[in-house]
């Protein structure tokens, strides 16, 4: 008691002297008080309330300075909470270009960065001007009403402003009493204040982005918004359902915010502003070698396709063989990596000839054929720094299938385009195979999967694709091999030979060792476990899992069902505390490291923090859907949006929406879209690009099916 009494009044004392003497903001002094008069304080030990003035004690009472920052080891910025998760990256602005840009900026300066993360723009300037962060690294557009609270940095954008409404609607007069409807925080306010003050503005309060802001558009809830012309861009490369009706006439500027005379934080971010000339352009169309991009310190622009087997997002995370390689590439020869996404593989080879990009990373197999048609194109081959096979994909009840000649009278489904049709023509002409072709949209892992479901007969496929695919698909086999050791290479300009030699220098270091071992390793021949999904044999009064009694006080503030929460670990892990995957997941809940640190979890080999990530990022998804969704279906959306992102989940259902189907029913509806998403003509439309829709669709009915087990056996 006496030491309770103690403690007591030395954070008492603390406190005043904190208030009187320091000028402490009041959200500092809120904290305290509530900390104080909470329940749990009373009861609380001496070492508990050191602790809590320890925290009190931390919070910054005016901006930090750079020495400080320094000191201190680590930079607090801020992000908006739906930031949680990153955008497939393309030719445009993103909220990852800001969280890459300040970490790059960081680990120059043996720095870390901890984010803080709220909902809207607003709440980002009052963390900055309570000294809660040091930074806002988001395009934020200088304003004169800005410029009296805040200092920025110099320039990442110069762009300008325009009015979007649904596609078709040409009735726009900017001379006319319109309503347009923008973010809470947003410099759109201003601008619209200050250049159309006859127009009228409906404030949004929720979290939105630009991408639900033209969401909203399309469905009719508000006829007209403004974003940044660069967003646009964006957004029409995979919508055509928005357009601009109007281009504001005054340009802007972007750039990132800190509080006002923080000079010597401001110096130290325009010096890595100006040395790494990070203004953030379309870049034109250059065919310059190698030593003069580097330069010029300009990006390395890498051609590839959105596929499983070369570049594609998981949970957030930007993941692929092709994309790795290219990473270890130009983290090697400080250069930055920008990727470009083609959609076929004559896309690939105009857009490196036009000089819209450097280099194709695709997974191309080096034929006969295509090497002459390379160059006839005046392009460059590689050394190989890949080998595959290529084999025929069969269904494991199909007929089978010993020698070439039991091919006689089967058919095989493939792309005209596709390296593979030389080897289905010969089949055809030698052994009696019937050869259909198939259309150019269908990417080959989709007919593997149409082998799978008994769609097709059989296709033709390499090896390493076929080893994605099977870690899924325990029902394809692979009968008979055509080639051995096909190689794979790289694809530049003729005139760029110093790229080519650094890429041959590349493989020549690195193919077979031990970096590439690990990644190729990571996509190829780590296999998902086949174990069975069988559940446990558990009798009615039993206990559903070691750690039921955990889910059970994690789920209360969330009003999750904790039979639901077990279910789903048990689909993740097994109840293995110490499970981890290929792509970095770990843990009882399978959290990426990435996501559990902005969640506040550290350590996910503890089972309770493990579980305690696990439901944070659940309820974050959940948080993230439409409240008028039925409380049974934003479980089932939260669910698909833990396993497969809530990007792909959203352009499910938008997908949804277009097919006629319900975008507020998983079932029979939004799931379908999500298995379309795995076809090139509607993932090159979509914002978060190619998903694996089969793994979403059977994660989200196994869960099910298990929790209604769980409920029986439970009662």
């Amino acid at each position: 008691m006496n030491n309770q009494l103690a403690a007591s009044v030395f954070l008492g004392v603390f406190l005043l002297l904190a208030l009187a003497g320091c000028q402490e903001p009041p959200s500092v002094a809120a904290d305290a008080k509530t900390a104080l008069n909470s329940q749990d304080s009373p009861n609380a030990s001496k070492d508990e309330l050191n602790l809590l003035a320890q925290k009190v004690a931390k919070k910054s009472i005016s901006a930090r300075s750079w020495s400080q920052i320094k000191a201190s080891g680590y930079i607090n910025a801020v992000k908006l909470d739906w930031q949680l998760e990153s955008a497939l990256p393309r030719a445009g602005s993103t909220s990852a270009y800001h969280s890459i840009l300040l970490q790059r900026f960081a680990d120059e300066r043996g720095l870390k960065i901890n984010w803080l993360r709220v909902s809207n723009l607003a709440a980002m300037f009052s963390k900055l001007a309570t000294f809660d962060v040091d930074i806002i690294p988001r395009h934020l557009t200088i304003t004169a009403t800005r410029l009296e609270k805040f200092s920025f940095s110099y320039p990442l954008l110069r762009d300008r402003e325009v009015v979007i409404a649904k596609a078709g609607n040409d009735s726009f007069n900017s001379k006319d009493d319109i309503t347009i409807t923008l973010p809470i925080g947003s410099a759109y306010i201003d601008s619209v204040s200050k250049q159309f003050p006859h127009w009228h503005i409906n404030i949004v309060e929720e979290k939105v982005s630009s991408q639900e802001m033209a969401d909203t558009i399309v469905d009719g809830a508000m006829k007209y918004t403004l974003i940044d012309v660069f967003a646009l861009e964006t957004l029409q490369q995979y919508r055509d359902d928005i357009q601009s009706v109007f281009i504001l006439p005054k340009a802007i500027t972007l750039a990132w915010a800190v509080n006002l005379d923080n000079d010597s934080f401001l110096h130290e971010l325009n010096d890595f502003i100006s040395v790494h000339h990070v203004m953030q352009v379309v870049e034109p169309e250059r065919e310059i070698d190698f030593d003069q991009l580097k330069k010029d310190k300009l990006t390395l622009r890498v051609i590839t396709r959105n596929s499983p087997e070369t570049y594609f997002l998981w949970r957030g995370e930007l993941l692929g063989f092709e994309y790795e390689l290219m990473r270890k590439f130009a983290d090697i020869n400080k250069v930055k990596l920008v990727i470009v996404v083609a959609d076929t593989y004559d896309e690939m080879l105009t857009l490196l000839a036009e000089g819209k990009g450097d280099i194709i990373a695709a997974g191309l197999s080096r034929t006969q054929a295509r090497t002459k048609k390379i160059a006839q194109a005046g392009l460059a081959i590689s050394i190989r720094y890949n080998r595959v096979k290529e084999q025929l994909v069969a269904h494991q009840d199909s007929l089978a299938i010993n020698e070439l000649a039991d091919l006689n009278g089967r058919t095989i489904t493939i792309r005209k385009s596709s390296s593979f049709w030389t080897t289905a023509q010969r089949l055809a002409q030698d052994f009696g195979a019937n050869i259909v072709i198939a259309n150019e949209n269908i990417a080959t892992e989709i007919l593997i999967s149409q082998v799978a479901d008994k769609e097709i007969d059989l296709t033709i496929a390499d090896s390493n694709l076929i080893a994605i695919e099977s870690s899924f698909r325990t029902e394809i086999i692979t009968p008979l091999t055509f080639k051995e050791d096909v190689p794979y290479a790289y694809l530049v300009r003729k005139n760029n030979p110093q790229l080519l030699a650094n890429l041959n220098e590349f493989v020549r270091k690195y193919y077979r060792g031990t970096f590439y071992n690990v990644v190729k390793n990571k996509y190829f021949h780590n296999k998902k476990s086949k174990e069975s999904h069988k559940k446990h044999r558990l009798l009615s009064g039993s206990s559903l899992s070691p750690y039921d009694d955990i889910v059970r006080s994690y789920v209360k503030p969330y009003n999750f069902d904790w039979r639901l929460i077990v279910s789903q670990m048990y689909q993740e892990s097994r109840f293995d505390p110490l499970a981890s995957n290929a792509s970095g997941a770990f843990g009882l809940m399978q959290m990426l490291p990435r996501t559990a640190a902005e969640l506040g979890v550290e350590d996910l080999k503890d089972p309770e923090q493990a579980i305690a990530s696990g439901v944070q990022y659940l309820n974050w998804t959940r948080d993230r859907f439409s409240k008028d969704l039925p409380v049974q279906e934003q479980i089932f959306f939260s669910l698909a949006s833990y396993n497969a992102g809530y990007g792909h989940v959203k352009d499910a259902q938008r997908l949804a929406r277009q097919l006629g189907l319900r975008s507020d029913r998983w079932f029979n509806n939004v799931e379908k879209a999500m298995l379309l998403l795995q076809r090139r003509q509607y993932y090159q439309k979509a914002r978060f690009g190619y998903v694996r829709g089969r793994e979403p669709v059977n994660y989200v009915r196994d869960i099910h099916q298990r929790y209604l087990s769980y409920i029986r056996i439970t009662g």
